[in-house]
């Protein structure tokens, strides 16, 4: 109950300091910087030098790609009926394509299925920011106003390899191998525990749910298909392949999160359709936290 609460009163906080005006316009980047740079690295040195390996993390893996290729057939056939623009239909790609799998999913595995178990977290995580990078920004190339036809593959991979989390990640996986990091578990466990509540205060600074009407259509199709078709086509495949246990649970549970948070930042960059991008990440988060429970019940049922 205590993870629960945490996660609303950090989110309430966050909305209540921006109407009070209590914390900087652009406040949120310095929050999000210590996430990236400090905390997400930390939950990595703390859980994954632990964690063993099972064939059962190439479906954690996959699963991340399944929703965004899902995602941009249903968008691709859902912008030519509705004859949306480009901009538009990229932009619904990526917001219903990519889920907030650490900085609101951190906090819901563990209040769901325990502290123990974010070292899948961590490689759902992984594979999401891996896609935002290069699928990402490919689609919203594609999209943007002034569309290019070549992407530089020097571009790309600058992106991938200065994301912190995912430095972080690769050392974690190495330094343990030479160096016993043991005596320092506690350090990154107590630098780790800051990632929740920071993560969610950060989120509450952004989250806006203006729309204009004439947008409401493809908010609600971005929603069902981020909260409802998406995880539900990885659950298929899970059900299709016999595939059963924590780690099947965890990696469903994660498709099943809110929008990502730093497709806004993609979106913003390139010059998509960023009101209707950022409506639909902050309405998919409180609607996100009710689904999930739905989700959790579905996976206790048929998958754990």
């Amino acid at each position: 109950m205590s993870n629960f609460i945490l996660i609303l009163f950090c989110l309430a906080a966050g909305v209540l300091s921006r109407r009070m005006n209590w914390v900087a316009k652009d406040g949120y980047k310095a929050l999000n910087a210590w996430v990236l740079y400090f905390g997400l690295p930390a939950i990595s040195f703390r859980f994954l030098p632990k964690l063993q390996w099972d064939n059962s993390l190439l479906f954690t893996m996959l699963a991340p790609f399944v929703v965004l290729l899902g995602s941009m057939a249903f968008f691709y056939f859902i912008g030519k009926w509705m004859k949306l623009s480009q901009r538009t239909t990229n932009t619904l790609m990526l917001v219903a394509g990519l889920s907030n799998t650490s900085f609101v999913g951190f906090p819901l595995i563990s209040a769901y299925f325990g502290v123990e178990q974010l070292p899948i977290g961590i490689v759902s995580d992984q594979s999401t920011f891996f896609l935002l990078s290069t699928i990402g920004v490919v689609i919203a190339l594609k999209g943007s106003l002034k569309p290019q036809k070549h992407i530089p593959f020097s571009f790309i991979l600058r992106r991938v390899f200065s994301f912190p989390p995912l430095i972080g990640c690769i050392l974690a996986l190495i330094i343990p191998r030479w160096i016993d990091m043991a005596p320092l578990d506690e350090f990154f466990g107590v630098l780790g525990a800051t990632v929740s509540p920071i993560a969610l205060f950060s989120i509450g600074l952004q989250l806006h749910f203006g729309i204009q009407r004439n947008e409401v259509p493809n908010l609600i199709y971005a929603l069902l298909y981020k909260l409802i078709l998406g995880p539900l086509l990885v659950f298929g495949l899970a059900m299709l392949i016999g595939g059963k246990g924590m780690i099947m649970s965890i990696s469903i549970f994660e498709m099943a999160m809110p929008s990502l948070v730093a497709t806004s930042i993609v979106i913003n960059q390139f010059k998509l359709n960023s009101k209707l991008g950022n409506s639909i990440i902050g309405l998919s988060i409180p609607l996100g936290l009710l689904s999930t429970y739905f989700w959790y019940q579905i996976l206790i049922n048929f998958i754990l």
